[in-house]
């Protein structure tokens, strides 16, 4: 059997954007910690560059021995060795952390969708919750392979601040002040930064589930002569995402240069400054060198510094994308776990429905027709259904359009019920003539009727407590649809079963039909 994969759900949900952030960080603290202590080594590595260099030419002008020199040049290599090292294995714990973390995110939502409570997620296409699934998720967690470079990068400002302000307290001060001036800068920058993103993310979802809808219905779209149409709809969402991914870079580009220019005059102040120092005999020449050479070194970790904010901002926005999500689902109505829901529902207790026309009770037990005569009427009356099943553990509402998988009918209903229901639901959703038949992609080498069939027979196979079927049989002739009707209601005796249809096969077995227009419920002649 394959192995299980252990659940990435954090409990509870995290109750901001920060939280998620905070939680998504935490779930790597092993990789992280490394991360960070192998980078801050790294930094301190380079930042000793500078001052070896430094005391160096200071011992050589003072006069010092070739062993002296020869020591100097020693611990050079040694630092070189040092710092290639620690960037090495903490570039891969950073890596480690990043992917992890956006994985067991990632892992979150798709549990979140897949283990949805009832409505917490119909609002959102396909293409929509891929984009959170995936960017969004990739988002965050390349977030966190920020932290460890930004607080290795706060770690050389600080020692390299407290090197010169030993050395030169006012050029130390020019540093820490510039440090601070570049930072809050930067800081400013991030807020329109991360509106941006959060419109590109959304943008870029709407597109995705533009394309999947029109790939999805490429055959009726050629048959309905309506590509052009199609088309166009596609292409100027596609421009819209286009356009909302040129902001973003346009508000990216603006940080990067912020942070250049302000980066720049920061060296150039500190350069002026160092050199008046060296010219008026405060420092000495290797002090120089060495405060120039931090200086120069700085560069490198005041722009990870700078770049936090930006980074931070696209992360909360896709943070917030997600939170949405998860909070859907939190949202919902609570159900029972699919495991105990024959211990937890009464089979035979009614279930109340809050209808758009009135309410009305379905027996339990019993099958009940609900015509609708359009798709407004369907979907309101679907929504109420929803509704009444949401405080009810066992409710499954089978969809009228449903997503078949690669393999063969059997595969498809084999996912959800055991070996020994597969077959009798097979059967009484007329499949079983077509179980050795490759469904393909979609099920797109079925015809409508067979993958309705393959459908209803998974739904069967659930075997819920209440099962809710809309139009199950459209696409079947009617003799075929007959049959249908007459085994579902043989298989589905004692069980709660609710069908949203006009088709007089259905309507015939079942034992009440409620008009979705408030008039009298009748009771069907079979």
């Amino acid at each position: 059997m394959p192995r299980s994969i252990p659940s990435a759900r954090p409990a509870p949900i995290p109750r901001s954007p920060r939280a998620l952030l905070t939680w998504a960080v935490g779930s790597r603290r092993r990789d992280m910690a490394l991360a960070c202590l192998l980078y801050s080594t790294h930094q301190m590595g380079e930042a000793l560059v500078p001052v070896v260099i430094g005391a160096t030419v200071s011992g050589a002008i003072a006069g010092g021995t070739p062993l002296e020199l020869g020591f100097w040049l020693a611990v050079l290599a040694a630092d070189f060795a040092l710092l290639s090292s620690s960037y090495r294995f903490g570039a891969r714990a950073s890596a480690r952390a990043k992917q992890h973390a956006g994985h067991a995110l990632r892992m979150r939502v798709v549990e979140s969708i897949l283990d949805a409570r009832p409505g917490a997620v119909d609002e959102h296409a396909p293409g929509e919750l891929l984009t959170r699934a995936s960017s969004d998720a990739d988002r965050v967690g390349g977030f966190v392979g920020v932290i460890a470079s930004a607080l290795a990068a706060a770690v050389a400002l600080v020692a390299a601040a407290v090197v010169l302000l030993a050395s030169s307290p006012l050029l130390g001060l020019v540093i820490v002040i510039g440090t601070v001036a570049v930072l809050v800068a930067n800081a400013a920058i991030a807020r329109g930064v991360e509106a941006r993103s959060g419109d590109e993310q959304r943008e870029a979802g709407r597109a995705a589930v533009l394309a999947e809808d029109l790939v999805r219905g490429l055959r009726v779209v050629k048959g309905l002569a309506a590509e052009t149409t199609a088309s166009r709809r596609y292409t100027d969402a596609s421009r819209s995402a286009t356009g909302a991914a040129t902001r973003a870079v346009r508000a990216h580009s603006l940080r990067d240069g912020v942070t250049v220019m302000t980066t720049g005059l920061y060296l150039l102040l500190v350069v002026g400054v160092g050199g008046w120092l060296a010219l008026s005999g405060a420092l000495s020449l290797g002090g120089l060198i060495a405060s120039l050479g931090l200086a120069q070194f700085l560069a490198g970790p005041l722009q990870t510094l700078a770049a936090v904010p930006a980074a931070a901002a696209r992360a909360r926005a896709s943070a917030t994308r997600i939170l949405g999500l998860l909070r859907a689902d939190a949202s919902a109505p609570h159900t029972a776990p699919a495991a105990a829901r024959d211990e937890a529902l009464d089979h035979s207790a009614a279930l109340h429905v809050d209808g758009p026309a009135g309410t009305f009770t379905v027996p339990g037990g019993a099958m009940v027709g609900i015509p609708t005569a359009s798709a407004a009427d369907a979907a309101a009356m679907l929504a109420a259904l929803r509704q009444a099943g949401a405080s009810r553990p066992g409710l499954l509402i089978a969809p009228h359009e449903s997503a078949l998988f690669q393999g063969s009918p059997r595969d498809n209903v084999a996912v959800v019920g055991p070996a020994d229901r597969v077959g009798p639901a097979l059967h009484a959703a007329f499949a079983d003539e077509i179980v050795a038949d490759e469904v393909g992609e979609g099920g797109l080498r079925l015809s409508g009727g067979q993958r309705q069939r393959v459908a209803l027979a998974r739904a069967l196979a659930a075997d819920p407590p209440i099962l809710v079927l809309h139009d199950p049989t459209t696409a079947i002739d009617a003799a075929t649809e007959d049959v249908i009707a007459e085994r579902v209601r043989a298989f589905r005796n004692g069980r709660t079963t609710v069908v949203l249809t006009s088709s007089p096969a259905w309507l015939a077995r079942c034992d009440e039909v409620v008009p979705v227009d408030g008039g009298d419920r009748m009771e069907a002649a079979r």
